[in-house]
């Protein structure tokens, strides 16, 4: 489906149990736990290694990638969701959350659009649901409606409006969820799963 995400359950299961009670975990911990640039299993190899490699493997990610551009390292997002899913995202400050909107993965949007939903639950806190408002073109003033969403980041923003929203019977995101819910598909914005992705997180919302 359109909300299918690249990172692991050890990389949720890690964030959950670093640092222990999480009295160890700080901005600085996250935010220099970023993960490298740089193909850690390609460096661990001698150079002749890593060269017989890309020359015989036709399914080797170098041999493949005449740019030599490394592989996306989608763990990272799973981390910060699972970091936000036990309240230890408050400590980064907005500046952070926006570098990694800006400059991350999808995956990593997601982990952090969750993560702080899930971190600030039940609060409607304002500057989270406008993070997740700005992630819903259905939110946005017509002029910025055309701007391009990925439609796993519609969908992991609008479950993260029901987060956030949680038990407060806030009655325009209520409203609309359900007419969300009720849109016509539209081939234009979305696939078929995105569609059917991005439903079913309205409704779970």
């Amino acid at each position: 489906s359109g909300l299918r995400v690249g990172f692991t359950h050890r990389d949720q299961r890690g964030g959950g149990s670093s640092g222990g009670n999480g009295s160890g975990i700080t901005r600085t911990w996250i935010v220099y736990n970023k993960p490298s640039s740089n193909n850690n299993q390609s460096q661990q190899q001698p150079p002749q290694n890593r060269n017989n490699n890309n020359a015989n493997n036709p399914n080797n990610n170098a041999a493949n990638n005449p740019n030599n551009t490394p592989p996306i390292n989608h763990s990272h997002g799973g981390l910060l969701m699972a970091l936000g899913l036990t309240g230890h995202l408050s400590v980064l400050a907005m500046t952070d959350i926006y570098e990694y909107l800006t400059q991350g993965t999808v995956t990593t949007t997601i982990g952090v659009l969750l993560g702080m939903a899930a971190n600030k639950r039940s609060t409607c806190d304002p500057s989270v649901s406008k993070m997740l408002c700005l992630h819903i073109p259905s939110l946005l003033p017509p002029s910025f409606a055309a701007m391009e969403v990925a439609a796993p980041a519609r969908a992991a923003a609008v479950a993260g409006i029901g987060l956030l929203y949680m038990g407060s019977s806030h009655r325009l995101m209520t409203e609309f969820l359900l007419n969300e819910m009720g849109m016509r598909p539209s081939t234009d914005n979305f696939g078929t799963h995105d569609r059917e992705s991005y439903t079913l997180s309205c409704g779970l919302a």
